[in-house]
């Protein structure tokens, strides 16, 4: 009789660990709670967990500070908070905290003695390093957890919060504390993943648009280096023109702000005295006209160490950088993503007028030359042949801006990679046009374009407040099992295709021939030479002005 007591009391205690589970990391004990994958199955979610110190009052601007233990068990079953940002659904909304730094970790089972350890993939959000989250509306995992892996979701510091720098060392804000922020996430990860059933010497990192860039500005940075082990960019490189954020920025966010001080102690002082809402505000009006204002930047010498202390190109180019297996692509319709800025900004469609803004600044052509001159009507021409350019044929101008920012930025990395690095580089396209094209689903407008605009990807990568039921054996369907299927086997084994489920064999990019893998609506294939007249008129371009140095 006294074995049955025993009994039901071990039943009871199992049955709560697995409705409660409790994981102990180094800093204390978490409560995750269950979940269910879009195939039924289990898996557990440890949500809003602190990886740095609260980034307020004298932190606000400044290097992350591993986060404090606690006693007790912590609560990790609330959503995680969002960081201070503008542009999340209406552009001229402020939301968020500065009190943001925190993970979501998710694993398909709780770690044991005879459970073998995970390949982990760290998400790095986008959202122009000014917005964006890891919400469960924005970046629900039920997607990914139908694989085996251990998933990790983060957050970091935004726009002037993240991004603003002073020359000045003494000031001891030489930016990219956003970057620093991803940094200490993933060293949270190497030190603590294990708790959760997953490899620490297995790491993948991935992201979309500026999450993209990130992944890539990671491996150009000495601070991330022995961090990760794969890296994964979905529309975006550190090449990309223009999106490095300027030397000093903090004086033109304090003259947005009317501080009037010349000291510059001062005048940090008083950025750090303001209420976050209106820091967001000036930034909100310095961006109408300088986009990239708050981003990473290359940092001037200071007492830290620096995250990027030269171009991206140049450590690119020199490799001298952390050497992984990489993969990376584009969408065939990134450019409508300035089509949404246009409206945003002017309630008009998209007009191009000065096509000098397109002359990469990589290539130190002088402003207002014959050689600018001639290198734009060169670029018109390409485009837009004998017409001009109007607001009643955007394909012209969508096209342009897909090359300009994405296509040719992606196709140059992965050319200059498999020049410096002994690791395999695959790239995708990805033309996939359904109801889960998340960027179409929010502005049902853009659905006169077929295939798929920027960050339409998320939608097959994420379920999202947006996503719809998804039917077993829709194309819908099978698209996600293609790209979940991909971006997790080259989590596990480094290589996209492993084996045939993907219906071919994706091939890394050679020299001499640029294999990539298109994703479409209904099949995928095997391909060279990605969107080949664009890209070779491009690389002509940089053939004949790039100053290689």
């Amino acid at each position: 009789m006294l074995h049955y007591p025993l009994l039901f009391a071990f039943v009871t205690f199992n049955l709560v660990i697995a409705q409660d589970p409790l994981i102990e990391i180094s800093q204390g004990v978490l409560r995750g709670f269950p979940l269910r994958n879009r195939d039924g199955g289990t898996f557990y979610g440890f949500r809003s967990i602190p990886y740095a110190q609260p980034p307020i009052g004298d932190l606000r601007f400044k290097a992350p500070i591993p986060a404090d233990g606690w006693e007790g068990v912590r609560d990790a079953t609330v959503e995680i908070p969002f960081c201070s940002q503008f542009g999340s659904g209406d552009p001229n909304s402020i939301g968020g905290t500065e009190d943001c730094l925190y993970l979501n970790v998710f694993t398909p089972e709780l770690p044991s003695a005879n459970v073998t350890k995970k390949p982990v993939m760290v998400y790095i959000h986008g959202g122009g390093f000014f917005s964006g989250s890891v919400l469960s509306i924005l970046a629900g995992p039920e997607f990914i957890m139908t694989k085996d892996v251990v998933l990790v979701a983060i957050h970091y510091r935004l726009g002037v919060f993240g991004f603003i720098n002073f020359e000045d060392p003494e000031l001891e804000v030489p930016g990219n504390a956003g970057m620093k922020d991803q940094v200490l996430a993933l060293k949270w990860v190497k030190e603590n993943i294990e708790a959760f059933g997953g490899d620490p010497d297995n790491i993948l990192i991935f992201g979309n648009s500026a999450g993209a860039v990130s992944v890539h500005l990671h491996m150009m940075s000495p601070m991330s280096t022995g961090l990760f082990n794969k890296a994964l960019g979905i529309s975006g490189v550190s090449i990309i023109p223009d999106v490095l954020g300027s030397k000093n920025n903090g004086l033109i966010l304090a003259e947005q702000l009317g501080i009037q001080t010349t000291n510059l102690t001062e005048t940090l002082s008083v950025l750090r005295a303001l209420p976050g809402e209106e820091l967001s505000r000036a930034e909100l009006v310095i961006q109408e006209t300088y986009f990239f204002f708050a981003s990473p930047s290359i940092e001037s010498p200071s007492k830290e160490e620096s995250f990027l202390a030269a171009r991206p190109i140049d450590i690119m180019l020199s490799g001298d950088y952390n050497q992984v297996p990489y993969l990376l692509g584009v969408n065939d319709l990134e450019g409508l993503l300035m089509e949404l800025t246009y409206l945003q900004i002017t309630g008009q469609s998209m007009l191009i007028e000065d096509f000098t803004e397109f002359i990469p600044e990589d290539l130190e052509i002088a402003p207002g030359s014959e050689e600018e001159r001639a290198l734009s009507q060169r670029i018109k021409e390409f485009y837009y042949g004998d017409t001009e350019p109007s607001r009643d044929d955007l394909m012209p101008a969508i096209d342009l801006y897909s090359d300009f920012q994405f296509s040719f930025p992606t196709y140059r990395a992965a050319l200059e990679h498999i020049k410096t690095s002994p690791y395999p580089v695959y790239v995708y396209y990805f033309t996939a046009d359904t109801v889960l094209n998340f960027i179409k689903a929010m502005i049902p407008e853009f659905r006169q374009f077929p295939g798929a605009a920027h960050a339409d990807e998320v939608g097959y990568v994420f379920q999202t407040i947006l996503t719809p039921p998804i039917a077993q054996g829709s194309v819908e369907d099978l698209i996600v099992k293609s790209v979940i299927s991909a971006f997790t086997n080259f989590a596990i084994y480094g290589n996209p295709t492993p084996n045939d489920s993907l219906g071919a064999k994706w091939e890394p990019v050679q020299d001499g021939t640029f294999n990539y893998f298109h994703i479409g609506t209904y099949s995928n294939n095997a391909s060279v030479n990605m969107r080949e007249e664009n890209m070779q008129f491009w690389a002509q371009i940089y053939e004949e002005y790039f100053p290689r140095k």
